[in-house]
């Protein structure tokens, strides 16, 4: 009788690990949103300075030389250890590369001319737009303001 019971006792408990084996698994539980990552490239002679998210693209660009500061939202694309962000509107154009390796990015920002009254470019009489090419040769020193342009304490 007990080896009866002992055979039935392993028999069921066979079938239970093989029909467990057989379930669908959950498979892996949803990750959360990303985690909110901004890289920036700033000027080596302090003209200015540009931060963008790698999750959403969303940037803001400082151009300190001009006192005239943008934002929106570009394309960010990354390629092992190259990031860029390229953003084309009407009013202007903006393409950033940065080596997250070398630690080093460049930028390169074109703004259209006459833009609409009232703007900071406009009250520099900025009429033929402009353009900057920027280079960082260490991101992580970036200080993101413009010190040309604060006064002096």
């Amino acid at each position: 009788m007990r080896k009866i019971s002992l055979l039935f006792a392993i028999i069921v408990l066979l079938t239970g690990v093989s029909v467990q084996a057989q379930k669908r698994s959950r498979g892996p539980q949803p990750i959360g949103p990303p985690i909110p990552q901004s890289l920036s490239v700033q000027d080596q002679d302090g003209d200015g300075f540009i931060v963008f998210d790698l999750s959403t693209g969303e940037f803001k660009c400082n151009m300190c030389e001009y006192k005239y500061a943008f934002g929106g939202t570009g394309k960010v694309q990354i390629d092992g250890f190259n990031v860029s962000l390229s953003a084309v509107t009407d009013t202007y154009q903006v393409f950033v590369s940065v080596n997250i390796w070398d630690r080093q990015g460049k930028a390169v920002m074109t703004v259209a001319g006459t833009p609409a009254i009232g703007t900071p470019a406009n009250t520099l009489g900025i009429t033929d737009g402009f353009q900057e090419f920027w280079t960082d040769v260490n991101i992580d020193n970036n200080t993101l303001n413009c010190a040309a342009f604060q006064p002096a304490k």
